[in-house]
């Protein structure tokens, strides 16, 4: 039995099904059942339990021997992460995939990968098998830039930076992988797309597909924080999203990797084909 948390999550949904298309028998750890039932079918097993809740994770731990870990960025990231590493210890649980992010570590530059990594260290040093999952950001993010498409600009704080986004059926295919099979232990994987591309490259490519003209402006950092506070994004989050656009203008997360096709045993995804497949979200 496999258990997933963040299974109801953009990158959980994906997840599962790579998890059911192998005949796997999976169970989703969920606050809302119902709510998972309808968003997942009939063919997962549904757990009601919560992270905070350590009777709840053992419960729906009991004949559980390998999981995934997956939860949404929270300021308690670190301490919520690793409380599920002991409780999984604690009631057997064999092996755990931490799904995590690229260039994650302790002391990383960037929050989110510091808190990634010290929760990363944790689970190394819990005495369980472990694979790290370390995808780049999502192509599935680009919704969130629904409006700007639409307004023909791009408004991003990342200069000419370079980033090697993912489609998450991409990651979802090496975290099966992970899951299903044996020799992942022990392994750490940076999960990317085919090509690094700039958001100016990202503007050509929908107006490529779109075929009307999209453009790229980059803007500061205070000026893009402040459209996402006006977003409701809060405030912290959107500091830590600015420290991974700081990355990307960097050119930090560039780098591509074979992960997907050598693990996950697929052709990856392209942008293009991405926004092909959902022209009529971004018309």
């Amino acid at each position: 039995m496999i258990l997933l948390t963040g299974g109801t999550g953009t990158s959980g949904v994906p997840i599962v099904n790579a998890l059911l298309d192998r005949g796997e028998d999976v169970r989703v750890l969920a606050r809302d059942p119902e709510k998972a039932v309808k968003l997942l079918g009939d063919d997962v097993e549904i757990a009601r339990g919560d992270f905070n809740d350590p009777l709840s994770l053992e419960a729906a731990l009991e004949g559980v021997d390998r999981a995934l870990l997956n939860s949404a960025p929270t300021p308690d990231l670190v301490n919520v992460q690793s409380a599920f590493i002991d409780v999984a210890k604690r009631v057997g649980v064999k092996h755990v995939v931490k799904f995590s992010a690229i260039g994650s570590r302790p002391g990383a530059p960037f929050r989110i990968g510091d808190w990634h990594g010290q929760v990363e260290q944790h689970l190394e040093r819990s005495g369980l098998a472990w694979t790290h999952l370390r995808p780049t950001n999502f192509m599935q993010n680009a919704f969130s830039m629904i409006g700007m498409v639409k307004a023909g600009t791009i408004y991003q704080p990342t200069g000419a930076g370079k980033f090697s986004l993912v489609d998450v059926r991409d990651i979802a295919a090496v975290a099966a992988a992970a899951l299903a099979e044996r020799g992942h232990e022990g392994k750490a994987y940076d999960v990317t797309g085919p090509e690094a591309l700039s958001y100016a490259d990202i503007a050509a490519t929908f107006s490529r597909v779109l075929g009307r003209p999209i453009e790229f402006a980059d803007v500061p950092a205070a000026v893009a924080k402040q459209g996402m506070l006006q977003a409701g994004i809060p405030d912290w989050l959107a500091d830590a999203i600015n420290e991974l656009n700081e990355q990307i203008k960097q050119g930090n997360f560039a780098p591509v990797t074979d992960v997907v096709r050598r693990v996950g045993k697929k052709t990856s995804i392209t942008f293009e084909q991405f926004v092909r497949e959902n022209v009529a979200t971004f018309s």
